[in-house]
Formats: structure tokens, sequence, C-alpha cells
């Protein structure tokens, strides 16, 4: 199997939220850990974790994860995503980018990328939710140059919606789920 290589995206201030919701708790473990924990079944390395307004937050909460701080998160998320790339081991063949506030992704949604991703290995390999291509996403390493040069807030979104790019979406609904603000947190919690 090629190298695929996890980057859990943790660096923003969750402003809407008000806190670090990635330190949130649920069935005693913090969201970041879940993120993390939903990729342990599936024989890839070690997530990158990126991380950036509750750096020193997180390592607290978690000082045997290897956390690395992007200092220029306040750029936005594309700047997280560049950062992260620029790390990776040279014989990485893809990157699969997770957010760490996506708390409804799962492990079957992850093998399902995966899936994809093994019989259209050159496509980026991205989740379709809400009418929109989004993360999690697997990028191939031809993509690595243009996910490095991103810059301010909007991440891979122009990428993913490039109609010159090869792209293969896979349904997942469990993606347009995620943690904004604490109405979305107990909505979440009621489920």
């Amino acid at each position: 199997m090629d190298s695929i290589q996890p980057i859990i995206l943790a660096a923003g201030a969750s402003r809407r939220f008000g806190d670090c919701k990635l330190l949130l708790r649920r069935n005693g473990k913090t969201l970041l850990q879940q993120c993390i924990d939903k990729l342990s079944s599936l024989a890839l390395p070690a997530p990158l974790i990126i991380t950036g307004a509750w750096h020193r937050e997180l390592v607290a909460a978690h000082p045997h994860l290897d956390l690395r701080e992007n200092r220029d998160w306040q750029s936005g998320m594309g700047s997280s995503l560049a950062f992260a790339v620029r790390q990776l081991q040279s014989d990485c063949d893809a990157a699969l980018v997770l957010l760490a506030d996506q708390v409804a992704i799962d492990e079957t949604d992850i093998r399902q990328l995966i899936s994809s991703r093994d019989r259209r290995a050159d496509d980026v390999v991205c989740s379709f939710y809400a009418g929109r291509r989004g993360a999690p996403a697997i990028f191939p390493r031809r993509i690595f140059p243009q996910l490095m040069a991103l810059r301010g807030d909007r991440g891979a979104r122009d990428l993913l919606r490039n109609p010159h790019e090869t792209i293969t979406t896979v349904p997942l609904a469990n993606g347009a789920i995620d943690i904004d603000t604490t109405e979305d947190w107990e909505a979440y919690q009621r489920r």
C-alpha cells in the first residue's frame, strides 16, 4: 500500500465557540483524541497534528502527542495545511486531511475514502456533503506543491472546486456535522 500520511488540522481559534472546542469531552475523551482514535485501526502512520491558537492548552491535555505548532495560524486554514505538507516525509505518496471538529466522521468514512483512493491513486479524493466537496480529503503527491502554496482561510476549497482537476468524490453525510458553536455541541450531544 502507498504511504498515506494523515494530517489533523486543529489550529483554529474557535472564535464562534468561544473556547477550545477540541478539549470538549465525550465519553471521557477530548474531541482531538477521538479524531486520532478513528485512525488507530487503519494501518496508517501516526497523524501530523497541526495546532495554533490553542497549542499550549492542547499540549497540556495531550502531552503524549506530537503536536506541531503553526505559528502563522492566524493566516487561516490554508497556512496550516501548507505548514503540514511542508513537513511530510519524502516517501509520502498522499496526505489524508482531516478536520478535528468534524465529530461525526468515523472509521468507516475514512475507509471509504482510502478505498476510493486505492482505485484512483492519482486523483484527489474528497468527501461530498451538503451539496459541496470538502474534507476529509486525500491529496496525491502531485498536488503537494499547490497545497504548499496555500494562503489565507480558504484551505483547499478552490482546489476541490477546480473543474480542471481530476477529483473523485465520496458521499459522506457525516462530514456536514461539525462543531462551530455551543449550539452545535449541544445538538451533537443529543444525537
